[in-house]
């Protein structure tokens, strides 16, 4: 498979070809406005990283008081994203964008991800779920346990997804009006969560060393199948039902060699990118080297995609940002 010239390379900061630095998370609130959340440094050192497009850009943004790297950022628009993420000794990071500036708030536990609907705003922990009331983060449901961890979520039209992991298992839970329905599965793990409709929700990740995709239809998860390499999935976005996009890590596809002059390589671990088409699956490759993470998202307004990649560098990794034209 050769490499998509669809995907086009977007300078990101002056210093992400350096070491020691990733990206978790992007949202995009329009073609001139997206956030893109993650960490610098290691081990003890490691701080918050934030930056914004501007709509020509990638520039830093200072994040006030932030240890650790951020997991997750949501917006449904110019004047409302939320940021979280969890830091060491115990300390989690949550601010809120109003359009103006960044306020940060309050919460319990080491946060891990946050989803935003209008005025519906949850966060996770590793334990619970935590929804925003306007002035506090308070806890809708307590989920987890000392064998369970929650990991990823997603809100809309009252209906809320959460992913987690119980022993070796993954677990997804619904909830509406407060309830929660648990379902566990029998292998594999899950990356991420993404509702399109209460009817249509799509939750990813790898099982025996494999991408995994799962689809709600509104009465029952089920498998796909998709096109398979060795790897998993880290990422899903959508415009709507049949157009959905994912993204992962590929260990089968060759790694692109930036001085090359060519599309061959004879290292491993590349990133592939999947799209269903409500019919057919497609997978592009775009020109990255052996990868760790990958985070796809789509722009509203249009129909391109962001897709910020954490490539190896060393014994670390650095970033690499595309946009699908």
């Amino acid at each position: 498979m050769k490499f998509s010239d669809r995907w086009v390379r977007v300078p990101g900061l002056p210093n992400d070809d350096q070491w020691e630095r990733g990206l978790r998370d992007v949202s995009a609130a329009g073609p001139e406005l997206a956030w893109a959340v993650g960490y610098t440094g290691w081990e003890d050192d490691v701080a918050t990283s934030l930056r914004v497009w501007d709509g020509s850009r990638w520039r830093a943004v200072p994040v006030r008081g932030g240890l650790g790297g951020l997991a997750g950022i949501d917006s449904d628009g110019p004047r409302n994203a939320w940021m979280a993420g969890g830091g060491f000794y115990g300390s989690s990071v949550v601010q809120h964008w109003d359009g103006y500036a960044w306020r940060r708030h309050r919460v319990r536990g080491y946060v891990r991800d946050v989803a935003v609907d209008g005025r519906r705003t949850v966060v996770i922990s590793d334990t619970a779920v935590l929804t925003w009331n306007g002035a506090a983060f308070v806890t809708e449901r307590t989920l987890g346990d000392d064998e369970t961890r929650l990991l990823a979520v997603d809100t809309g039209a009252g209906h809320t997804w959460v992913t987690g992991i119980r022993g070796d298992r993954p677990v997804i839970w619904h909830g509406y009006g407060g309830m929660y329905e648990e379902t566990v599965l029998p292998e594999g793990s899950l990356n991420a969560i993404l509702q399109i409709g209460p009817d249509d929700v799509w939750a990813v990740g790898g099982a025996d060393e494999r991408p995994l995709a799962l689809h709600w239809d509104g009465r029952s998860w089920r498998r796909p199948a998709i096109p398979p390499w060795k790897g998993d999935l880290k990422s899903v976005t959508a415009f709507g039902p049949d157009d959905v996009w994912f993204a992962g890590e590929d260990q089968d596809a060759p790694a692109w060699i930036e001085d090359d002059d060519h599309d061959e390589s004879d290292r491993s671990g590349g990133i592939s990118v999947l799209h269903w088409d409500g019919r057919s699956w497609t997978r592009e490759r775009p020109r990255v080297g052996a990868a760790r993470h990958a985070v796809i998202e789509r722009i509203p307004g249009t129909s391109r995609l962001w897709l910020t990649v954490n490539v190896e560098n060393g014994d670390s990794e650095s970033i690499v940002t595309f946009r699908r034209e």
